[in-house]
């Protein structure tokens, strides 16, 4: 007995149940979310990769700095042009030190200008999150008193700073240390700055300066936070 045509038609023209529908598209998603979920592990690993690059490149510019700095630091000197005649083309070298901060004195952009040039660790700043951070300002010198040559406005900074100390919460290291001529420390707590006798004796014994730095930023791989550490010397000419 055959079946009437109409019957046969709709039969083989049927389309998809709603349950295979159903198990389709739950397939396509768990398809599409593996496909989604690599693609933002690959973003977020790329975009780790790029703060460790940014850190890295912060920190060697701050050595290259902060080594050239040192340096030119005291040239040129006394020996060269007469504090008399020429106050503001005399550099003083070292200035005031602490394990945070140095002012200091000496040609750093190499055009026989000397510059006053302070670079030093910044705890917080209201008015910049990137803080805790390094600030360098450099100033023309105007005359003998190498604390009266003020502050630029304008400096350059190196951001996300992770404490430097020994203490708890910090690097473990200090931003700089001062080793005389035979690598041993130079004991600072009795002066450290040429205001006093004994501070520019102390001065006078340093020959080498370590900077030791270490920068933090929130990794987005692992939402724990990524350290670049890197340290350098430098020895003083004067």
């Amino acid at each position: 007995m055959k079946l009437p045509l109409n019957r046969a038609t709709k039969r083989t023209t049927r389309g998809y149940t709603l349950l295979e529908l159903l198990i389709s598209l739950t397939i396509l998603t768990v398809i599409t979310g593996a496909v989604f979920k690599q693609i933002n592990l690959m973003q977020k690993k790329s975009s780790s990769e790029a703060s460790k690059l940014d850190l890295d490149q912060q920190a060697r510019e701050f050595m290259d700095q902060t080594v050239h700095d040192l340096h030119m630091s005291g040239y040129p000197g006394v020996n060269m042009y007469s504090t008399q005649q020429y106050p503001s083309m005399v550099a003083a070298g070292l200035v005031s030190i602490s394990p945070a901060q140095i002012l200091m004195e000496g040609d750093v952009n190499n055009d026989g200008t000397v510059y006053s040039v302070t670079t030093g660790y910044v705890a917080n700043d209201p008015l910049d999150p990137n803080c805790p951070c390094i600030r360098r300002s450099a100033q023309k010198k105007i005359d003998m008193d190498s604390f009266s040559q003020g502050t630029n406005p304008q400096y350059t900074e190196t951001q996300h700073v992770f404490p430097p100390g020994t203490g708890a919460g910090q690097s473990g290291e200090d931003l700089f240390a001062y080793f005389d001529q035979n690598g041993n420390p130079v004991d600072l707590t009795t002066g450290a700055d040429v205001s006093t006798p004994q501070g520019a004796a102390n001065l006078a014994k340093i020959k080498t300066v370590k900077i030791n730095l270490s920068l933090s930023q929130r990794d987005a791989e692992s939402h724990g936070y990524g350290r670049t550490s890197m340290s350098a010397t430098s020895r003083l000419n004067n």
